[in-house]
């Protein structure tokens, strides 16, 4: 019992010395504790040439720093210099400018000094001349537009038969020629032209209201089946003619003419228009083959009838204005003779040449037939 005990003291002792040595280690190896119970700061390590490198460095990143914000503010010294140059050559070229107006003004200004001297004081001079000319050009000018604009307005005011939108007479020439057809619608006869055509030189009275002259001429064929005459069932008709003989007929007249335009329109002028001609005609046979029947005692061959004659015309149509100088004429028109032809000619005695009445009658049928026409044209403004 008492070795027990004595190896159980003896472990206890060695503990005890174990554990005083390992405390005694930790107290020595910690770090130091100041006079107020807290631990002290570590101090680094230096010397003199830790230091002065250290200085070194700090001076070194600070003129780094330094050169950075130099070259910066260079920068924008630059930027600022360039400005300013620019402003100075605009400064310049407006002192130029501003010097030359103030030259100029003064200049002009001398120099109305000097007209108006001249002009008030009525000096004679050569200096003086050019400007009293230049006047008394200038005044008269200004006498003239003054005058010249009483009388365009006076009509305005005092007439109130002045021209519509201020229009003078004769101020438009128009060209007009054209072409189409004519029916003749006689008593017995039913014919129509070949040709038609014609050529019209107008000008306005008013805006509205036009006059003109024309020209035209008309050209139709037909063959003679209507006079049913006993004398062309005869053998030598016959033989000679066959059923009927070949009529060609030709017209030319010259006629005046009013027209009224129905709108003020300067594009779409849709108008009513009458007119008076004179005309000459001719009539005769293609086939000129002489004959004689001796059982009639009638000759045939070189039948011949011209006629003159007075005519009058109704007309309605339109103007349509492509452009300012040229535009289309669309026109239906009624004419008819105004009594008998005014002369006549036959180259034959119709006593003993049968057809030279019949194309006497037929001429006389269409002066006083009834005239259809429709023509299309071109209107050329001058």
């Amino acid at each position: 019992m008492k070795s027990k005990n004595l190896v159980v003291l003896a472990l206890s002792l060695s503990f005890s010395a174990a554990y005083a040595q390992q405390t005694e280690e930790q107290v020595l190896n910690s770090a130091p504790i100041n006079v107020d119970g807290y631990l002290a700061e570590e101090r680094p390590v230096t010397d003199g040439e830790l230091e002065q490198i250290r200085s070194e460095l700090n001076k070194q990143k600070s003129g780094t720093q330094l050169n950075k914000e130099k070259a910066k503010d260079l920068g924008k010294l630059t930027n600022q210099t360039e400005k300013l140059l620019e402003s100075q050559d605009e400064y310049i070229d407006q002192k130029i400018e501003s010097t030359r107006a103030i030259k100029d003004f003064n200049d002009k200004y001398e120099e109305g000094q000097k007209k108006l001297k001249c002009i008030m004081e009525e000096s004679d001079s050569a200096e003086c001349e050019p400007y009293k000319n230049k006047y008394e050009k200038n005044r008269a000018k200004n006498e003239e537009v003054q005058e010249l604009n009483i009388q365009q307005a006076a009509p305005a005011v005092t007439s109130s038969s002045s021209l519509s939108n201020g229009a003078r007479s004769f101020e438009t020439i128009k060209l007009l020629p054209y072409g189409g057809a004519t029916t003749f619608n006689g008593e017995v006869e039913q014919l129509e032209t070949e040709l038609s055509a014609g050529l019209r030189l107008e000008s306005n009275i008013t805006t509205r209201f036009s006059m003109g002259i024309g020209f035209n001429y008309n050209q139709l064929k037909t063959n003679d089946f209507a006079n049913n005459f006993g004398y062309m069932n005869s053998p030598t008709y016959m033989n000679a003619f066959g059923q009927g003989r070949e009529i060609q007929y030709r017209s030319m007249g010259l006629d005046i003419y009013g027209k009224f335009f129905v709108t003020s329109s300067e594009r779409f002028r849709p108008y009513l228009g009458a007119g008076l001609g004179y005309n000459r005609s001719s009539m005769k046979y293609n086939d000129n083959n002489s004959a004689f029947d001796p059982g009639l005692s009638y000759s045939y061959g070189s039948e011949d009838y011209n006629t003159s004659f007075v005519s009058g015309s109704l007309m309605v149509g339109s103007e349509i204005m492509v452009t300012k100088g040229f535009g289309l004429n669309i026109e239906g028109g009624y004419s008819t003779g105004l009594g008998n032809s005014l002369s006549s000619k036959s180259a034959k005695n119709g006593g003993t040449s049968p057809d030279q009445t019949r194309l006497r009658d037929l001429g006389q049928e269409i002066i006083n037939a009834d005239a259809l026409s429709i023509f299309a044209g071109a209107v050329v403004v001058f």
